[in-house]
């Protein structure tokens, strides 16, 4: 059994279905950049960090031939993200963005996308995030198949402590967990992403929102 896969396994079993007494995270919320990580400067470490990995590939040297008596071509290896731009690269012209097929970029990216709106809704059987331009429900102690980066992940959600947890599994792309929990005095709703290793090294983005009485637009393709 894969680390990823022990891992998820216990993070669900601590996850309770029952909120804890006196805690709501209902409201609507807005973003204060200013609190906040700036996920610009996040894209741009990673950007850097992917720079230096292709760097590297490009100064290595070639694999030698597999000689074995009855080795045929060599088995395909699956390309990282960071091995299609590096192939890109080799083309000549204008190198590309190193983040253009990173699945950790795009999950910051998707994160971005999801505007400075939050309408948080709490009940014992469902907790839903609604950005205004998009929308997640969530069964607390549930499990779920849902779309994730580079294609599908298994999903569970709940309670520990006082924050919400949502922990996403991808079979493609990078390991997701997302907090939502209150701040010790209440006024803030902060969010807590970790996004695990995978092409590149891990990365942490943190979001605080404040109370609002701002509606947010309303464009609402559902995500589950």
């Amino acid at each position: 059994i894969s680390c990823a896969v022990v891992l998820f396994g216990c993070a669900g079993n601590s996850l309770s279905p029952d909120a804890p007494a006196g805690v709501n995270l209902a409201g609507n919320w807005k973003l204060d950049p200013a609190a906040s990580d700036d996920p610009q400067k996040v894209l741009a470490r990673m950007r850097a960090q992917a720079a230096r990995l292709i760097a590297r590939r490009q100064a290595a040297p070639p694999p030698l031939p597999d000689r074995r008596r009855g080795a045929r071509g060599g088995q395909q290896q699956e390309e990282s993200p960071v091995d299609e731009e590096l192939a890109a690269g080799a083309s000549g012209g204008v190198p590309p963005d190193p983040l253009r097929r990173s699945p950790m970029a795009h999950v910051v990216l998707a994160v971005v996308a999801r505007g400075d709106f939050l309408t948080v809704s709490q009940s014992a059987a469902q907790v839903v995030l609604d950005y205004g331009t998009s929308r997640r429900s969530f069964t607390p102690g549930a499990r779920s198949v849902v779309s994730a980066e580079g294609g599908v992940g298994d999903q569970v959600s709940g309670w520990e402590g006082r924050e919400y947890v949502i922990h996403i599994r991808a079979q493609q792309g990078p390991d997701i967990s997302d907090r939502y929990g209150l701040s010790a005095d209440g006024r803030e709703l902060i969010e807590k992403m970790h996004i695990g290793a995978a092409e590149l090294p891990a990365e942490d983005l943190t979001r605080v929102y404040r109370p609002t009485s701002e509606v947010a637009p309303r464009m609402l393709p559902t995500n589950d």
